[in-house]
């Protein structure tokens, strides 16, 4: 009964999710990451002779409304482009473009990275900020993390990214030109969620788990309901019992 009501709310959490599109395609220049569809925040360099750039996206279903689709005049240095994806409940999801000129080159003299990634953490990476902020779970010891400088022949040194076991973790990624006359540092900072142990107790459940995850504390909620109930009618009818027995 408790595996049929669970697969019940699960198939009915599974059908209110908000569907995204499946790709979104450029005239110019590729997206920084990869489209993935729980992304949303990704970078477009392209040459400076490129003044204008269409944009497609490619949609799950035939009824998916997109904004802020075709062709856009690009400003000088960046622009800032939004994709408003909206299905037929009026849910809507934004994807953020940040389309940056005269940046794609491999000149000896670059020490910027042309991408960052971190595994599980939607980062907005620009590559002329150096200083960003994330949060992970205290269960997370190490963080996958993946970059790409535009010039390929350039240096990079990291430094963290391990054995995360403090409220506060410094990661540093140094890029270091082709010929060695500029360099440039991006610094990460991490911020772990350390539980108190008031924290921990107050998240166990009558069986002394300790990861329940959302659908789990429903059925735990609905089964305590359904047992609380039966209590009180069993009761009542002993008690209504007991009165006719005395009457009598």
């Amino acid at each position: 009964m408790k595996k049929l009501i669970f697969m019940t709310l699960l198939c009915f959490f599974s059908c209110i999710e908000a569907k995204a599109i499946t790709d979104i395609e450029l005239s110019s220049g590729e997206l920084i990451p990869s489209f993935d569809k729980n992304i949303t925040q990704y970078n477009v360099y392209v040459s400076d002779s490129i003044s204008q750039i269409e944009i497609k996206t490619i949609k799950d279903e035939t009824d998916r409304k997109v904004e802020n689709e075709g062709i856009i005049t690009l400003d000088d240095e960046i622009t800032y482009h939004v994709i408003k994806v909206l299905d037929n409940e009026n849910n809507t999801i934004e994807y953020k473009l940040n389309i940056q000129r005269g940046m794609f080159n491999e000149s000896e003299d670059n020490a910027y990275l042309r991408e960052l990634i971190i595994e599980g953490i939607d980062l907005d990476f620009k590559y002329d900020v150096f200083e960003y902020q994330v949060n992970i779970d205290e269960n997370v010891e190490e963080l996958v993390i993946d970059y790409t400088p535009f010039n390929l022949n350039s240096y990079t040194i990291q430094s963290g990214g391990t054995n995360l076991n403090k409220s506060q973790n410094i990661i540093e990624i140094k890029v270091i030109s082709e010929d060695g006359s500029y360099s440039n540092t991006y610094k990460i900072k991490v911020n772990k969620t350390i539980k108190t142990f008031n924290q921990i107790t107050d998240e166990k459940n009558i069986f002394g788990q300790t990861s329940l995850t959302k659908n789990e504390k429903i059925i735990t909620l609905f089964t305590i309901g359904i047992l609380s109930l039966i209590v009180i009618i069993i009761f009542y009818k002993i008690l209504f019992r007991k009165k006719r027995l005395v009457s009598r």
